[in-house]
């Protein structure tokens, strides 16, 4: 069994975009930040599943949706450590534009 990370602040937008202009050229550094990029909305997609999985098991009156429950939380978990402690805004809903990126 693997051991649990310790407790941390994540990296924030700014200062993930702070690291990849420091250490640009780094390409370890450079495939990390990617790597960080490309896993956040993904948590965003999972939600989007989640909830409709919610609705055809709520709907098909399946009873208590343990194993749903639990993901429910490790995915507010994750929202709440991504966006409101790194600084992020959330993703957009359906039929939101995105915004532009600042420069």
């Amino acid at each position: 069994m693997s051991r649990k990370l310790p407790r941390f602040e994540p990296v924030g937008l700014e200062e993930g975009r702070a690291w990849w202009r420091k250490y640009r050229g780094n390409h370890d550094v450079e495939r990390m930040q990617l790597e960080l990029a490309h896993g956040r909305p993904i948590f965003g997609e999972l939600e989007i599943y989640f909830a409709a999985e919610q609705r055809v098991w709520q709907a098909e009156d399946l009873g208590q949706p343990v194993a749903l429950e639990k993901i429910r939380l490790l995915l507010m978990e994750q929202n709440l450590r991504q966006s409101t402690l790194a600084g992020l805004k959330p993703l957009p809903r359906r039929g939101e534009p995105d915004e532009p990126e600042p420069r």
